[in-house]
């Protein structure tokens, strides 16, 4: 891969959540053509995402994201990100102290569920709906109980009433997320990089609980925009038939699905990403210039 882009940093307060939340902003070499809010998911941060943002800052965007606490340079316990509801008036909220009207979204894994709510009540917002152009959701996250056992979730949904910050392995390594040479390099990348595999028995159980409703939230999304859907084919954690799911209940005409072969849940850092990264740039830039899919 080439080298990261640069990037500014800062902590804001968040009044919702009561704890201190990073923000990441990238700038565009020319003239800003608008705003792009970029949304990362469990045991991740913004500053992995480089990648998309270099696609998108020479598509003519200024990125922002930020980290989820629990995750990244944000306050809280590794794992231990806010609830669904929490997580829409976070987004609330960063906007809100940003002035930011986002004419585009990126969403990856987890960070893609957080969305969905958000996005479908968004929806009936003017001003969003005005000024959002199109939604990209990367391997999103449909079905939080796909492989684990349901004893597992029963004692965790048991054990959340007691002991809700309490984490768990989240159950996906490295190797589940691309090709790696060996499993310890792999995780020792992973590591290097900011992730973990934590996840706290509160927002498990806060997944678990809208999953039945995630598909559902899904027809309520803004039909007069884009969307374009990214999803490796081998991936383990959220295996393409349900991001098949997803994108038959997108309501919109403008809509792409890039199924990425012989690729894991990040098919950007397979060893040869290229195919796969041009593919979504080209369709970036086409967006940027109001083309359709």
């Amino acid at each position: 891969m080439t080298s990261p882009l640069t990037s500014s940093t800062r902590l804001v307060p968040s009044a919702t959540l009561g704890c201190q939340v990073l923000l990441r902003e990238w700038s565009p070499p020319v003239e800003t053509i608008g705003d792009v809010l970029l949304i990362h998911g469990l045991g991740d941060h913004s500053g992995r995402h480089d990648w998309a943002a270099r696609g998108l800052t020479r598509a003519g965007y200024r990125v922002t994201g930020f980290d989820w606490p629990g995750n990244g340079g944000s306050d809280g316990i590794r794992g231990d990100l806010p609830l669904v509801e929490a997580a829409g008036e976070l987004l609330d909220e960063v906007c809100g102290q940003l002035n930011l009207a986002p004419l585009g979204i990126f969403a990856h894994s987890t960070g893609a569920f957080l969305v969905v709510p958000w996005l479908a009540r968004k929806a009936g917002e003017t001003a969003f709906a005005s000024s959002c152009r199109w939604v990209w959701f990367s391997s999103p996250l449909i079905r939080p109980s796909h492989r684990q056992p349901a004893l597992k979730i029963a004692f965790a949904t048991h054990l959340a009433r007691y002991l809700p910050t309490m984490t768990l392995s989240s159950g996906v390594h490295a190797r589940d997320c691309y090709h790696t040479s060996s499993r310890h390099a792999g995780e020792s990348a992973f590591s290097r990089a900011g992730g973990h595999h934590r996840i706290s028995l509160r927002f498990a159980v806060s997944l678990l609980e809208f999953e039945a409703h995630v598909l559902d939230s899904v027809g309520s999304l803004p039909a007069s925009i884009g969307y374009l859907l990214t999803q490796g084919a081998e991936d383990p954690v959220c295996p393409a038939k349900y991001a098949e799911d997803l994108f038959k209940g997108l309501p919109s005409p403008r809509k792409t699905f890039l199924l990425a072969a012989n690729s894991r849940h990040e098919p950007f850092r397979e060893p040869d990403p290229e195919s796969f990264t041009n593919a979504v740039f080209n369709w970036l830039t086409n967006q940027g210039k109001g083309g359709s899919d």
